[in-house]
């Protein structure tokens, strides 16, 4: 294929993946490979109209994800967190994690030597989307009363659990 083409193709397939069959969500990890390029005309033919060439592109591009739409996805941030707690506190912060769509990998519960549960602490480690604890920080005080802290990493991407038709872009 001739330069313009390409680019022209490529254009078309590129603007076609800006916008999701899910929504306005851009798609990601996805290759196309353009196999045949066949005009009546030939290759001058071809030449002549790339805005053709970029609306044929991107309309095959859609209408195969849309026949597809059953196997796409919205990907959202998942974060690993680390939250330390009074152990007196752990059931109000386990289930306030639930809330915001958050697992619960492991509870390690802290033994004091002296066995007085106010001063023992626990340690939850999980995984919630970002969305779900922005502002968490205020929260996990207020639960605790000032005595829990909590850290967060990046984790990766992960499936968005919830309906694909609801207005994220809300929380962006």
């Amino acid at each position: 294929l001739r330069s313009d083409v390409a680019h022209a193709l490529i254009a078309g397939c590129k603007g076609a993946l800006k916008r999701g069959p899910l929504g306005s969500y851009g798609f990601a990890n996805a290759k196309c490979h353009i196999v045949d390029v066949d005009a009546e005309g030939g290759i001058a033919a071809l030449e002549a109209l790339p805005g053709s060439l970029r609306a044929a592109a991107s309309n095959i591009i859609t209408s195969t994800l849309l026949e597809n739409k059953a196997s796409c996805s919205i990907l959202e941030p998942s974060m690993s967190i680390e939250i330390t707690v009074p152990t007196d506190m752990v059931g109000l912060v386990l289930s306030d994690l639930t809330s915001r769509r958050g697992t619960v990998g492991e509870v390690f519960m802290g033994d004091n030597e002296d066995q007085i549960p106010v001063h023992s602490k626990a340690l939850i480690h999980g995984e919630v989307p970002l969305m779900e604890i922005l502002g968490y920080a205020n929260t996990i005080r207020s639960i605790t009363g000032g005595e829990g802290t909590f850290t967060a990493e990046y984790k990766g991407h992960s499936t968005c659990d919830q309906h694909p038709t609801l207005n994220l872009s809300s929380y962006l």
